[in-house]
């Protein structure tokens, strides 16, 4: 559990408008976190919701190359997404110690 210190720190640094603190290292686990649960759950839908939509509109016998395709696709594509998501993550957090490393010292 975070002390209290830390959380009137994290708080302040959030309100500082001259954004001379970097508060993207302590949101970034939180951000990563939410979407490595939200991209595998949405995955699964449009996944399945693919599958019903073919299964529902093509005729009988004629969509079993489709079907291996959606449900090889789709989750191909939600790890790719996840991927993405974290060297997009990865991206922001190098910029942020780039920036905080060539700062000038007052």
């Amino acid at each position: 559990m975070p002390n209290s210190e830390y959380q009137n720190s994290f708080f302040k640094d959030l309100i500082d408008f001259k954004l001379r603190k970097y508060i993207t290292r302590r949101v970034a686990s939180v951000v990563y976190l939410f979407y490595l649960i939200f991209i595998p759950i949405t995955t699964l839908i449009l996944t399945y919701a693919a599958y019903a939509y073919v299964r529902e509109f093509y005729e009988q016998g004629s969509f079993q190359w489709q079907l291996v395709a959606i449900w090889i696709a789709g989750p191909i594509l939600g790890l790719l997404a996840l991927i993405y998501t974290r060297l997009i993550i990865e991206l922001n957090i190098a910029v942020v110690n780039i920036a905080e490393n060539t700062e000038s010292k007052e």
